[in-house]
């Protein structure tokens, strides 16, 4: 590993990953002094893929990181290709018991990407312009991957439902130039992302369970969805420049072709939000593209040198490792079982090179010797619903059930499956 050491952590834990396992991980995340980006490269690695969306044009501009000087100003952003305005409209609110017009200001930070990324993906993954937030504010936070949720006047809650009003009070402008002969001009003139969404910013505000997005931002939105790993968004949250990167990369590498493409330090700064390049600016990004490439290790990016070199690489959904930055073109061997905290009765899978594949057990969970693993995983996660309706819904919604796969790999797909089955249920109330 002692020629590997100048790439990205991410980088080495996939060679380790693919060279001894965990146990090598661990090693080489120990010798660098670094746990939180082993534990985040360990808990992508561990689970299977989930698929998440932002808007293009949202992936190569940023939101400002930080509060603004004048944050009821329009943030404007260009790249070349499209164009980006976030005007915070003034909007009528009762203070005091009358009624005042002012502006909340632009969204900054971390909490307004998080929320972006979930409203957006909710709108692509249903086709649905209508988006359900929750039973409560409480809800919604946990389902975006906030365990500890507190309402004091710094608490995590306000702060999230401060930077959502803001984010839905704005209207956007994006144009996007097409460059191709067949490629028509694309214009957007006052957009808000939503257009029926109650702001729950004073102390007597209820929460809107359901938001309904604007008919031009979701067409729009449906042609120009960038695919993103929901679980990596969830390891990212707490930092605005690791999700500005991650997303202009999920957005921007596999769109390469060729031998790649350089920019500069100042278009990555721009892209960035940054208003220009800097030392400090490089040496920040040098360091996020730690935590970036632990959660996406096949981003294929040389920071190293005065420009900036991007080179083809997969979307971040792709779990093999491929690229001669990971020296394997192909998918990873399994090396042991998946982590999981369901212990398997006797008919667990054998764990091997030699584990045969084959498709997912066919007819009721409740019989038969192979399926008791899959029953045991179904009773445990998704109590109280049935295993056999679970089992339906997976054969009819997993997207690779025609895939013959081991029954290590199933088990771990499946668990997955359960467990998201299991908060749709709770969160809707009914099928």
């Amino acid at each position: 590993m002692s020629g590997d050491s100048h790439k990205p952590i991410g980088h080495q834990y996939a060679l380790a990953m693919l060279d001894g396992g965990e146990d090598r991980v661990r090693r080489v995340a120990q010798a660098a002094g670094t746990q939180l980006t082993m534990d985040a490269f360990l808990r992508v690695h561990d689970e299977e893929p989930v698929p998440a969306f932002l808007h293009s044009a949202l992936c190569a501009m940023s939101l400002p990181t930080k509060r603004p000087k004048d944050d009821t100003q329009p943030i404007l952003r260009e790249d070349g290709r499209y164009a980006l305005a976030i005007n915070p409209k003034p909007i009528l609110q009762t203070v005091d018991g009358k009624p005042v017009f002012r502006s909340l200001g632009v969204p900054y930070g971390a909490y307004p990407r998080v929320a972006l990324i979930y409203l957006l993906s909710q709108a692509v993954t249903k086709r649905s312009r209508d988006v359900y937030l929750g039973r409560n504010f409480t809800e919604w936070m946990r389902r975006l991957g906030y365990q500890t949720v507190s309402y004091g006047p710094r608490g995590t809650a306000n702060l999230m439902r401060e930077q959502v009003d803001r984010l839905l009070a704005c209207e956007w402008q994006i144009r996007w130039d097409g460059t191709d002969a067949g490629d028509n001009a694309f214009a957007v003139r006052d957009v808000k992302i939503s257009n029926e969404y109650a702001g729950s910013l004073g102390t007597n505000g209820a929460f809107a369970r359901e938001i309904r997005m604007s008919e031009a931002f979701y067409s729009h939105l449906v042609d120009h969805a960038v695919p993103l790993n929901e679980v990596a968004i969830r390891e990212l949250k707490g930092t605005p420049t690791a999700l500005d990167l991650y997303t202009y990369l999920a957005y921007r590498l596999p769109r390469i072709t060729g031998k790649g493409q350089i920019i500069s330090w100042d278009q990555l700064a721009k892209h960035l939000g940054n208003d220009a390049d800097s030392k400090r600016f490089r040496q920040t990004v040098r360091e996020t593209m730690q935590l970036v490439s632990a959660v996406y290790p096949n981003a294929n990016v040389d920071l190293s040198g005065r420009k900036v070199v991007l080179h083809p690489s997969p979307a971040p959904l792709e779990r093999k490792l491929v690229g001669s930055h990971l020296r394997l073109i192909g998918a990873q061997p399994d090396q042991t079982a998946p982590r999981s905290s369901v212990s398997a009765p006797k008919a667990k899978a054998q764990v091997g090179k030699d584990e045969p594949k084959q498709a997912f057990p066919a007819g009721s969970m409740s019989y038969g010797t192979r399926e008791a693993a899959f029953r045991a995983i179904g009773l445990e996660k998704g109590k109280p619903w049935s295993v056999d309706d679970m089992a339906t819904a997976f054969r009819a919604g997993f997207p690779g059930i025609k895939q013959p796969r081991t029954d290590t790999e199933w088990l771990r797909v499946w668990e997955a499956f359960v467990i998201r089955y299991a908060e749709r249920r709770s969160q809707s109330g009914s099928e």
